[in-house]
């Protein structure tokens, strides 16, 4: 069988092309991911350097240049366009602390119904108080967001959770709430009986709470589920609707439906 060696060297020739693109694409996407917070920050003396904000410490910015060393300049030296980036563009140090009770809900009876007819189930209300505070001294005007979700587990089918509370809030520090700013959610979790006398409905499992910058990076997060602290089944949770069925992989489940009712079932 005769080789064609120019058919050869052509089809190199176009893999080693298709090899340099994809190189210089790659280069070009992390580079811009590495350096996308590169600026030009500048003095009020006019001295201008080129860096991204690294960190702030007593009461300077430390600055870290394209070649990895260190620059740190007072805070108050800083142009006034600076400390606004820094301000509204840098988010703060946080400490996040969660609280939550759950309390029983008693439903009123109806009088026009006799003891059986009236509702058998039992309800509580979850609710988890959230307190964001500010750590950094460094002044933010911008603001994050907030992400409460409030989970229960089916006592019919174990393995199947349920989205039943889900709320969010912009935390903005202001002179009022001393860098302190605090929220709070709340969910009602019912079981009752079915018709054919199963048991239905969820319990309380646990929360997630998420604080995110306006880029979306987290910058705390608590719960006392262990398979929410896994970012994909975070991520997934999110997309969740209230009243949405999940398993612990936070894959979409269908709902729970009632065994057929037999009539001859004996008590």
């Amino acid at each position: 069988m005769r080789v064609d060696i120019m058919q050869m060297w052509n089809c190199f020739r176009r893999r080693k092309k298709t090899a340099s693109i994809f190189l210089v694409l790659t280069v070009v996407f992390f580079s811009g991911s590495v350096f996308s917070e590169m600026r030009i920050w500048e003095e009020i003396s006019g001295v201008q350097v080129k860096a991204e904000f690294e960190r702030e410490l007593f009461d300077s910015v430390q600055l870290r240049r394209p070649d990895g060393s260190l620059y740190s300049v007072p805070l108050e030296n800083l142009s006034a366009q600076d400390i606004k980036y820094i301000r509204t563009m840098i988010p703060p140090k946080i400490e996040l602390s969660v609280r939550t009770k759950k309390r029983s809900k008693e439903r009123s009876k109806n009088i026009t119904r006799a003891d059986y007819e009236q509702f058998q189930d039992d309800i509580n209300v979850a609710t988890a108080s959230v307190e964001v505070e500010k750590k950094s001294r460094t002044d933010y005007d911008g603001n994050l967001r907030l992400e409460i979700y409030l989970v229960g587990r089916e006592v019919f089918t174990p393995d199947i959770y349920r989205l039943s509370g889900k709320r969010a809030s912009q935390v903005k520090f202001t002179e009022e709430n001393k860098g302190i700013y605090t929220f709070e959610a709340s969910a009602d979790f019912r079981v009752y009986m079915e018709y054919n006398y199963d048991l239905r409905g969820a319990n309380y499992e646990g929360h997630l709470v998420v604080v995110v910058d306006p880029k979306g990076n987290k910058l705390a997060s608590d719960t006392n589920i262990s398979w929410l602290k896994d970012e994909a089944n975070v991520e997934a949770l999110r997309q969740f609707r209230v009243d949405q069925f999940f398993d612990e992989s936070c894959t979409k489940r269908s709902a729970p439906r009632p065994r057929y009712y037999n009539s001859r079932r004996e008590f």
